[in-house]
């Protein structure tokens, strides 16, 4: 089930953002005015990828040590 809320949460937001972008912010700041205008930038979006991969190599390895360290001081030797 919590996959599912997880999934759910994720679509939603991928279909709200994608509407924006779509809508090219027109309505979002009003009128009939030119709106927001979105270019990609492959610098800009590789620099995010590296920023998530270095976050990553960093988290997983501190997460995994910390739930051991928990999992063995919840059900580890009783004294």
């Amino acid at each position: 089930m919590s996959v599912f809320d997880v999934l759910f949460i994720m679509i939603l937001c991928f279909a709200t953002l994608l509407t924006t972008m779509l809508m090219q912010g027109g309505v979002l700041v009003g009128g009939s005015a030119s709106g927001m205008r979105y270019h990609f930038s492959i610098a800009s979006f590789l620099m995010v990828v590296a920023g998530l991969i270095i976050y990553l190599f960093y988290i997983i390895p501190h997460s995994d040590k910390e739930l051991r360290e928990m999992i063995k001081h919840l059900y580890g030797e009783k004294k």
